[in-house]
């Protein structure tokens, strides 16, 4: 049977009883100062950003609380509605709309800030990964903030995966049992990235996530660049 991610991913954000917390990392990029990297908090405000394959919608008050215009994208209707009820129950909301990372649901030009935490690497039915670099430049003002997580192929899972191509591999183990048969871009490297990415964006910075959470191995890239 083909995979269907927009089914997996409604039943397994719809059996959520509630929001989960933002990713650390999400709040150590727009909270925390680094040496390499460190975001000027000062022009946030009123700022838009849009948080592509928003999940549960569980970064998005940190977000609003950073001063950030909200967006949001998921691959379903019922994701999406989900992710709005989610908000209304702590007292919020958000531009959220129905899109995948190849056809988002906005203007040319129309976000200061993009994030894409653990997403942009689900290639759904496409296996063109450059489709998505081009349309996340395409939503993004010029200089624009592109904030990219991406799994290491020493990540959990890929264990037991399989190529497909050079650079996507069919997931055949996800421990959560959601995304077996799902194709996922596979990064090897940080240049690997930008040679994917430099067509349409410039001033990489990179940092990296080493841990072994129980037993997963949670290897990321963590990547921020402009749009040129």
């Amino acid at each position: 049977m083909e995979y269907d991610a927009k089914k997996e991913w409604t039943k397994a954000f719809l059996s959520q009883e509630s929001m989960a917390y933002p990713s650390e990392y999400v709040i150590r990029i727009f909270k925390g100062t680094y040496p390499r990297l460190n975001l000027d908090k000062k022009t946030f405000l009123g700022k838009k950003i849009c948080d592509v394959g928003c999940g549960d919608g569980r970064n998005i008050p940190l977000l609003k609380q950073c001063g950030f215009e909200t967006y949001g994208v998921e691959i379903t209707d019922e994701i999406v509605k989900s992710v709005k009820n989610n908000l209304n129950r702590v007292g919020m909301d958000a531009d959220v709309r129905t899109g995948v990372n190849d056809r988002l649901p906005f203007p040319d030009e129309y976000f200061d800030y993009l994030l894409s935490w653990n997403a942009c690497y689900y290639m759904g039915n496409g296996r063109d990964f450059g489709k998505h670099v081009k349309e996340f430049a395409r939503v993004l003002k010029k200089d624009g903030v592109l904030v990219l997580s991406i799994p290491k192929s020493t990540a959990f899972i890929y264990k037991g995966s399989e190529l497909l191509a050079p650079g996507y591999q069919t997931i055949k183990n996800d421990p959560f049992g959601v995304r077996n048969g799902e194709i996922l871009r596979m990064f090897s490297n940080e240049s690997e990235i930008e040679k994917e990415f430099g067509a349409y964006f410039k001033d990489f910075v990179h940092g990296s996530i080493e841990d072994d959470c129980f037993g997963l191995e949670y290897h990321w890239f963590l990547t921020i660049c402009k749009k040129k």
